[in-house]
């Protein structure tokens, strides 16, 4: 890559996120190879902005299967364990299937002897969160437990980019960042003040669980 289009791509990592002084700006008519560049950066991040949409849709799903097997099962603990049962055996199979396909190589011991000691607690972590879903979300609904929890995400994941924390590139806490962090803290409280079932909603969901 020239330079000229290395600058082109970085630039548009500026915008979409870096850091401001690692992107100078270039003036200037793109070149055709920079512009072939440039489409297949927007290209790209429009694909991982596709793929994070998608998980946050399926995150809604997660919640309502959760409080499905809480219904069935009535024991927080024990459906967390079958979640993450569930989600090791696929996985497993995931990876298998990969090895079939990429001929990537697998990690070395050196490799996890320099792997910080709480990296492999994400998953642990994570339980909180499946937990939450499967113990409150019915209370306060779909729409506002996963509100709540983007807004803590979002000031923990502002405090993480501010100071690059756990291996993440520094990203300062700019004033629209924040502004939209307030905006977002906004729509909980409205999601929230809403968030009271019907009447007829409350009557029947003590007894559904019992029923089944």
């Amino acid at each position: 890559m020239d330079r000229t289009v290395r600058q082109r791509y970085i630039d548009w990592r500026y915008i979409l996120g870096g850091s401001p002084g690692s992107a100078p700006r270039t003036t200037g008519p793109i070149p055709g190879t920079a512009r072939t560049w440039l489409i297949v950066a927007v290209l790209t991040f429009g694909l991982i902005f596709l793929f994070i949409l998608a998980a946050g849709g399926l995150r809604s799903v997660e919640v309502g299967c959760q409080n499905t097997q809480q219904i069935h099962i009535r024991n927080p603990w024990l459906c967390a364990v079958i979640s993450y049962a569930v989600a090791l055996t696929g996985f497993a199979i995931f990876l298998a299937v990969s090895r079939i396909f990429s001929d990537a190589p697998l990690p070395t011991l050196a490799d996890f002897r320099h792997m910080p000691w709480w990296a492999p607690f994400g998953g642990l972590i994570g339980g909180v969160a499946v937990v939450g879903m499967i113990t409150v979300a019915k209370y306060v609904g779909v729409a506002t437990f996963n509100a709540v929890v983007i807004v803590s995400e979002m000031l923990v994941a502002l405090v993480m980019d501010d100071f690059g924390l756990m291996g993440f590139v520094a990203r300062a806490a700019t004033p629209p960042r924040l502004v939209a962090a307030a905006l977002i803290c906004v729509a909980v409280c409205l999601l929230a003040s809403d968030s009271a079932p019907t009447a007829d909603e409350s009557a029947e969901a003590p007894l559904e669980g019992v029923a089944r």
